[in-house]
């Protein structure tokens, strides 16, 4: 259980200090999921590209790049973060089905290694971006290898009908035609199969079929450097990051040996296991036959549970009292779908205990909002056994309503 690296005097220390909710991180873990990775594909000698959707946090990231990794963005904003954190240019790759001109100028300005597009109207808008530029843009195309995860619907990316990526037959027109461009040079191809992943075989069949593909490339003269298999490696609610030696042995043995560049973009098995959510009990009740524990945090803090059906494991920090029974944890926001957990054997918490929901390392704060005119929360770090930090202050009223115009 996660909770071993969190300790309760440490938490309590830093609600005293900074309040609630509050997220809290800690650097060992984060650190030891990176170095996993790390190990497990030693023989292959990848690009790790961190996925910076699942947690953007800047105190994370420069973790990452400090570890020699690369950043995979998805956004203007998130090439912005990525280089104030300190990835270099050279190992920063951009995704996303929806780049604007301008995101793409950026990205070519900061020379970056290179765009993975999913779309020919995008690699057109690119190549204008690069003219106007007098630049020859890399590329890289993003490709729908029909491969089904098994995994939530709205995570699951792979499948044709998806929003995301090119059939091989439309990306083979694209390259041919990239190929032939002043402005445009073709460098990898890629594919990003979901989140939550379990099993490699999925990883094994997309990696084929990627990798025919590249060789039907070559024979029509297109020969490419990188070969991106995403990210997407499952880690459960509650628990660390599954050994990735079976996920490195699955794309290995499809691309060891092939003279290509290996791209993984690890996020949320990163990062989930290295944060929980701070928050404190506000109130309890009783509604017909359910108990409810009422929290600071709220959906706007955490939307995973109301969004993906995401069970996080929730406990109490320190004893409770009287003996144990089945609670809700939800928040003050005026929505029904504004619970953190669900149906929690805990037993009764004093009103202004801690409480604290783990695996909410990714996608927590990342997408949070203000919702309901509540600030976002503060973020810690653990950065020792009895030592932390504040990352991210507290968002105060006025931060609410900074960017309005008076009328």
């Amino acid at each position: 259980m996660l909770s071993k690296y969190f300790k309760p005097a440490l938490l309590k220390s830093i609600a005293d200090k900074i309040g609630t909710p509050t997220y809290v991180y800690s650097e060992a873990v984060f650190l030891k999921q990176v170095r996993a990775y790390k190990k497990a594909f030693a023989g292959l000698d990848p690009l790790f590209c961190y996925a910076m959707k699942a947690n953007s946090t800047g105190a994370l990231c420069a973790l990452a790049a400090k570890e020699g990794w690369g950043a995979d963005v998805v956004s203007g904003g998130e090439l912005h973060r990525a280089l104030r954190a300190g990835f270099k240019p050279g190992k920063i790759i951009f995704s996303g089905v929806g780049k604007t001109p301008e995101e793409l100028a950026l990205a070519l300005k900061a020379g970056i290694l290179f765009i993975n597009a999913e779309s020919f109207e995008e690699v057109l808008e690119l190549e204008r971006v690069a003219a106007k530029l007098n630049l020859r843009a890399p590329v890289s195309l993003r490709i729908n290898p029909d491969v089904d995860p098994h995994t939530h619907k709205y995570i699951s990316t792979g499948l044709l009908g998806s929003k995301f990526g090119v059939s091989f037959d439309e990306a083979l027109k694209i390259y041919i035609y990239a190929a032939e461009s002043r402005h445009l040079k073709p460098v990898g191809a890629q594919f990003h199969i979901g989140s939550q992943v379990h099993s490699a075989a999925p990883y094994a069949l997309a990696a084929g079929r990627l990798a025919a593909f590249m060789v039907k490339l070559a024979s029509r003269g297109v020969n490419l450097k990188y070969a991106d298999v995403g990210g997407g490696w499952g880690v459960k609610e509650g628990g660390e990051m599954a050994d990735p030696s079976s996920l490195a042995k699955a794309v290995g043995g499809v691309f060891g040996g092939t003279g290509l560049k290996l791209v993984l973009e690890p996020g949320r098995s990163v990062a989930a296991p290295c944060g929980l959510l701070l928050a404190s009990v506000i109130y309890r009740k009783t509604g017909g036959k359910k108990n409810f524990i009422i929290a600071d945090a709220a959906m706007n803090d955490l939307v995973r549970p109301a969004l993906y059906g995401a069970k996080h494991p929730a406990a109490l920090i320190g004893r409770g009292r009287g003996p144990a029974k089945r609670w809700d944890i939800v928040g003050p926001v005026c929505e029904s779908g504004d619970f953190l957990a669900e149906g929690v054997t805990l037993p009764e918490p004093a009103p202004g205990q801690l409480l604290a929901v783990y695996s909410a390392g990714a996608y927590g704060f990342s997408m949070s909002s203000q919702y309901n005119s509540r600030p976002r929360a503060a973020e810690a770090l653990l950065t020792g056994p009895a030592s932390w930090r504040l990352i991210r202050r507290r968002e105060t009223y006025a931060d609410l309503v900074a960017a309005e115009v008076k009328p």
